[in-house]
């Protein structure tokens, strides 16, 4: 199994941090959806509150919110050429389902509610 990276953004210094999640972090968020809030105990965060924003899986699919399913999806999706363009193009593209499970390889996240210590001294590095 490969290792799940939490990628976590702080809104108020504009920066973002990188927490290793343990497998057994990952499978109690097994289940949760894009856009719920979590508990920062889960990431070695006490006193955050954070809220899911996306993600992706091993293979490199991202996580689409309105597709509430657990596993991968292709969906035709429309483009557009341009503003004066008459006919855009149709593709099909694979989608990873906005619920969160075991094949989950980065978790973006966004702080809700600040604990004591800041992010700075808990996460250790910085992205």
């Amino acid at each position: 199994m490969a290792n799940s990276v939490a990628i976590i953004a702080d809104s108020k210094s504009g920066k973002t941090y990188k927490k290793d999640i343990s497998p057994e972090s990952l499978s109690s968020l097994s289940g949760r959806k894009v856009g719920d809030e979590v508990d920062g105990v889960f990431f070695e965060l006490p006193g955050y509150k954070l809220k899911i924003t996306g993600g992706s899986t091993n293979d490199g699919f991202p996580m689409k919110k309105d597709l509430q399913i657990s596993g991968k999806k292709r969906i035709l999706r429309t483009f557009d050429t341009g503003k004066k363009a008459k006919n855009g193009y149709r593709k099909r593209v694979t989608f990873r389902g906005a619920i969160i499970g075991p094949d989950i390889a980065q978790l973006n996240l966004k702080v809700i509610q600040y604990g004591p210590t800041s992010l700075e001294e808990s996460s250790g590095n910085k992205e």
